[in-house]
């Protein structure tokens, strides 16, 4: 026959069964039922099948006491435990010798026995409170293992791993080429979707369960695709109510479209009005934060692009107390005038520095607090060295420094800029990380950028994390040396026009003897080697993990899955030893 009913066998049992005596059809359920999988659903249907065995006339006391058995069996199963001793007890009731019944109301009463039993005291018995201070200092990842450990530790490890959440919308991008890769790879479209499912998963929980949406205290959200087919409105919706069950939120990361950040911050505003920590990031324009009350904020963060920078001058103004602030945005200038610079111990701006700006004057006269300073600026102002040099001991506590060119206005020639940023750092024993780039040659020669600037990395003993641009004067066997014997992260930004492009080989040949012994990460920017497996051979035989940053670069070694590249990043460096790594500056300004 050309077509087939797949019902056919359904009904071909129906017809087998009709044809059998009640006595006959009860073994056919005695068959069948131990093979069921028991879950809300089918015990039902196994409680149903057995009562109506339990209702045919005449039927032997051996039948009753299976029907009796395998409904217990399947009571226990779905925690219906004094029900299903009872349907034991029936069974010996009618089937004294009944070895089966026997031995399951007895490893019954022996687990019952032990959990009623006190527990042992002894003198090494921690408390609750001892516990989750001892994992608090584990990284999430051993966390996540704890969750598998039958003990009391595996609670706490759950409630202080679901204290942060994470919550993706979407898939990882919608650009051309990353819709191509997904169809050649449909191991990406799975992942999106178990990504998808576990989101909608976690908000479940959030609107169902009370103590559990009340023990989240940070929310990131990434929601950084294009709504084609509008399914994210309802995602959004769903996760404004899911927002009113978290009433002790304090901290809100947003990676979104300027619609969504706008549909998210008006909930904040209502249900959250004393957040801590607000972090936006709009993937194509400012949004308009004008409706905002919040006054309680200890860090706040925008990245966008065009705008005015009135769009959150209101929130700045308004919170005083801010201790981190982070603005990037290409077109605008820092707002000094309106932010209490004095009460931050973290600053991270990448913009425009005008001409006469007082910018860098204030951030070095009211800063004395900051520990974290990280600038990007197109520079126009020409009289940014003059300011290093007039205020060598600013900024004492000053323990993360980062100062980047991407670019000079072509009136501007500083050639003492980055040497005035040298003697300004020179000797300071406090300093852990350091990031210093002049991406363009072009811009190194204007701004000072060259061998002598490497001069001042001996003098900084305590650093840990560099992330400097190489200059084509620089000879490599010297440059491994310069750098402190206690960085652990390195990251070398290579110009493509440097000389050492020609033949990288040789270059790493001659870096190997000087790197530091305790390295443990190294990144290399536009470096023309295909083979990781080279780098670390040739130049960098210590370090766990190589980052590169050339666009056909291709990893014959283990390489990360984009997900974790792209949001988890900091948590992997962090297990691997690397936690030194600068990532980037907004992993630095997340964790603290």
């Amino acid at each position: 026959m050309d077509v087939f009913n797949p019902k056919i066998l359904d009904a071909c049992i129906r017809d087998v069964a009709s044809c059998l005596t009640d006595n006959q059809k009860a073994d056919l359920l005695f068959y069948s039922a131990p093979s069921i999988r028991i879950d809300s659903y089918t015990r039902v249907i196994v409680e149903n099948a057995m009562q109506s065995c339990l209702q045919i006339p005449k039927l032997s006391s051996e039948k009753i006491a299976k029907a009796r058995i395998l409904r217990a069996r399947c009571r226990f199963a779905a925690g219906m435990h004094l029900s299903a001793n009872e349907d034991l007890q029936a069974a010996l009731a009618v089937e004294p010798d009944n070895p089966e019944a026997t031995a399951l109301l007895y490893q019954r009463s022996v687990t019952v026995e032990k959990l009623l039993s006190p527990l042992p005291r002894s003198k090494e018995r921690l408390s609750n409170e001892i516990w989750t201070e001892i994992i608090s200092y584990l990284q999430r990842r051993d966390l996540k293992t704890l969750l598998f450990v039958p003990h009391l530790i595996s609670r706490i490890a759950s409630q202080l791993l679901f204290k942060e959440l994470d919550l993706h919308f979407g898939a990882i991008s919608t650009s051309d080429n990353d819709v191509d890769l997904r169809h050649r790879s449909p191991s990406l479209a799975e992942e999106d979707t178990r990504y998808a499912r576990r989101t909608a998963d976690i908000l479940s929980h959030i609107i169902v369960d009370h103590k559990f949406a009340t023990g989240i205290r940070t929310l990131t959200i990434y929601a950084l695709t294009e709504d084609k087919n509008g399914t994210m409105v309802f995602q959004i919706g769903i996760l404004t109510n899911a927002l009113l069950r978290l009433t002790n939120l304090r901290d809100v990361r947003i990676f979104a479209s300027s619609t969504c950040i706008a549909t998210i911050s008006r909930v904040l505003n209502v249900t959250c009005p004393r957040l801590r920590g607000l972090s936006l990031y709009s993937s194509d324009c400012p949004t308009d934060l004008s409706f905002a009350t919040f006054k309680h904020l200890a860090q706040f963060l925008y990245h966008a692009e065009g705008g005015s920078a009135a769009i959150v001058s209101k929130i700045i103004a308004q919170n005083s107390s801010l201790q981190t602030l982070s603005i990037r945005n290409k077109n605008w200038t820092l707002p000094s005038n309106t932010i209490a610079i004095r009460n931050l111990t973290r600053i991270d701006f990448s913009g425009h520095l005008p001409m006469n700006s007082q910018a860098l004057a204030d951030i070095l006269t009211h800063g004395r607090q900051l520990e974290c300073l990280t600038l990007g600026l197109n520079v126009d102002c020409a009289s940014s060295s003059q300011v290093f040099r007039s205020m060598p001991r600013a900024l004492p506590f000053l323990r993360h420094f980062a100062f980047t060119v991407h670019g000079v206005s072509s009136r501007i020639r500083d050639l003492d800029l980055f040497p005035s940023i040298a003697e300004f750092l020179r000797g300071r024993q406090q300093l852990q990380k350091l990031c210093l780039n002049a991406y363009d040659g072009d811009v190194q020669h204007i701004v000072g950028f060259d061998a002598a600037l490497w001069g001042v990395l001996p003098s900084l003993l305590q650093l840990r994390t560099l992330e400097i641009s190489y200059p084509s004067d620089l000879s490599p066997g010297l440059a491994a040396w310069l750098i402190p014997r206690n960085v652990r992260a390195l990251t070398l930004t290579l110009n493509t026009l440097n000389s050492h492009m020609r033949d990288p080989s040789a270059f790493l040949d001659q870096l190997r003897p000087g790197v530091p012994p305790d390295l443990q990460y190294i990144g290399l920017t536009q470096i023309p080697v295909r083979n990781v497996a080279l780098i670390v051979e040739r130049g960098f035989p210590m370090v766990r993990v190589v980052r590169g940053y050339h666009d056909n670069m291709v990893l014959e070694m283990e390489q990360w899955p984009r997900r974790r590249a792209i949001y988890n990043a900091a948590e992997w460096l962090e297990w691997l030893g690397c936690e030194d790594a600068l990532v980037s500056a907004q992993d630095s300004i997340f964790r603290g």
